[in-house]
């Protein structure tokens, strides 16, 4: 049913009541109710449940013989062999299970450490499409008011026709950028309420588009959720070739045999009838034919080194691209800057010196939409710019976990 609301939101003309909602209360709601969260907890349950799977013993193999095993009289016999292996060849299966259970318990912490950078980003898209909402609104607003004037205009033989559809030709492409805003936005909500899979329907807070606060690294060393993946990766490699390296250890048989005996021979005399005789066998296996064996040593030595390289390359990895989202967020920085400090001071002057000139008489349709434009492309390209920067802040941050 809940699923059903989600697809619903997204119809034309279907809608239910927001539930306005932090970024941090939506990470918290999602940590409890996501489902690919659900199925990381499941693998670790699995592998909290065969953790003991280390103690698989080989099957108890009983056999029996029937026939003239000692005479010309019919004999049975019944055997029965176990084979073990020394302790430490069952230490070092547990040691994998285990290593593979931390593995899983690592895993589920970086499907969090993904979902949270992935809330955030979903987050600030509809912050920035509110903002974006506004902006169209306002160039609606503003050209639909410079239709009216340019059909008052009209009317009164004071301008042309080219002047009035150009006004309207204004309006009505600001009216399809904001139905198709519009559309985009119920995406990124239903992206949003799928993630955090609570049953309702929630959407972002207002105002907080404009917040974004890095907490910058001088010294990063990588991302510790990612890395201790990685190196359990490696524990787990590690942890393999111990145990492939104990099945060339030798192993252990003892049997019971138990058989009857008739006719002719030693005990004939002092035995009547059909009696059983017993004995035990006590044997090594040795791995003499072992090139397969180690074989899959070398080839695990192999997969330790991939492993290593492996942790090496993420290293590598999460520096560089700390250090060129930080990069890319210093030229945003700038820009951002730029705007605060006199861009959209000069968008504002723009528009108002437009409109002024417009209301007097000292310009023309022409200059004055080119003046608009202006001053709206202004506006449009800061809040594009925050957009971004508000994206470098949340990889950044998400890099050092937090």
């Amino acid at each position: 049913m809940k699923y059903l609301k989600y697809i619903l939101l997204m119809l034309p003309g279907i809608g239910f009541s927001q539930i306005p909602i932090s970024l941090e209360t939506a990470v918290q709601k999602a940590s409890e109710q996501n489902l690919s969260l659900k199925s990381g907890q499941l693998r670790i349950d699995y592998q909290e449940k065969i953790k003991n799977a280390y103690k698989v013993i080989d099957p108890l193999n009983v056999s029996a013989e029937f026939g003239q095993m000692n005479s010309a009289y019919f004999d049975n016999a019944i055997i029965a062999n176990q084979t073990f292996r020394l302790p430490t060849f069952y230490k070092t299966q547990k040691q994998v299970l285990m290593e593979e259970w931390k593995s899983s318990v690592l895993n589920l912490d970086v499907q969090k450490w993904q979902l949270k950078r992935e809330i955030a980003l979903i987050y600030n898209n509809l912050n920035y499409l509110d903002e974006k909402e506004k902006l169209l609104r306002k160039t609606d607003s503003i050209y639909s008011n410079y239709y009216k004037r340019a059909e008052l205009r009209l009317q009164k033989g004071e301008s042309n026709i080219l002047e009035k559809t150009t006004a309207e030709a204004f309006r009505s492409q600001a009216e399809i950028q904001l139905q198709s805003l519009l559309k985009d936005r119920d995406i990124a909500l239903y992206q949003f309420n799928y993630l955090i899979n609570d049953g309702e329907t929630y959407t972002n807070e207002k105002g907080d588009f404009y917040r974004g606060i890095l907490n910058f690294d001088d010294h990063f060393a990588g991302n510790p959720v990612v890395l201790k993946q990685l190196e359990q990766q490696k524990n787990i490699e590690n942890a393999k070739l111990e145990s492939e390296k104990k099945k060339l250890l030798p192993s252990f048989n003892l049997g019971l045999r138990s058989m009857t005996m008739k006719g002719n021979g030693a005990d004939e005399k002092l035995y009547d009838g059909i009696h059983r005789f017993q004995s035990g066998v006590i044997g090594v296996g040795l791995p003499i034919f072992n090139t397969a064996q180690k074989a899959v040593i070398e080839g695990q030595k192999i997969n330790q080194l991939i492993a290593e390289n492996n942790y090496e390359i993420g290293v590598r990895n999460l520096k560089n691209q700390y250090a060129k989202t930080f990069g890319e967020y210093q030229k945003l920085k700038s820009e951002i800057e730029y705007y605060q400090k006199s861009g959209l001071k000069n968008a504002e002057t723009i528009l108002f010196t437009a409109n002024l000139l417009l209301k007097e008489g000292e310009t023309n349709y022409l200059e004055y939409t080119i003046l608009v434009n202006q001053s709206l492309d202004i506006q449009n390209k800061y809040i594009d710019a925050q957009k971004l920067l508000n994206e470098k802040i949340i990889e950044l941050n998400s890099l050092k976990s937090e």
